[in-house]
């Protein structure tokens, strides 16, 4: 099971002070498939074991996202 942690930890852990992104960009990934996580009420969540362990984070192409409603149908 992947375990989440918040953006501000995840910014404390992988980057330097004065270099970590907002947390509207943590959602824009989130939301795009580049990082792991979930945005919750506006919050962003990491998983912070995926996002350690790449080196080459991308969003996902229109082929490989599948939301809910996909899986139902």
């Amino acid at each position: 099971m992947t375990e989440l942690t918040t953006h501000t930890r995840a910014n404390k852990e992988f980057f330097a002070k004065g270099s970590a992104p907002s947390r509207k960009q943590w959602c824009e990934w989130i939301e795009h498939g580049a990082v792991r996580g979930k945005v919750i009420d506006g919050k962003p969540y990491v998983d912070a074991n995926h996002f350690a362990a790449n080196d080459f984070l991308s969003p996902l192409s229109e082929a490989e996202q599948v939301t809910a409603m996909d899986l139902l149908s």
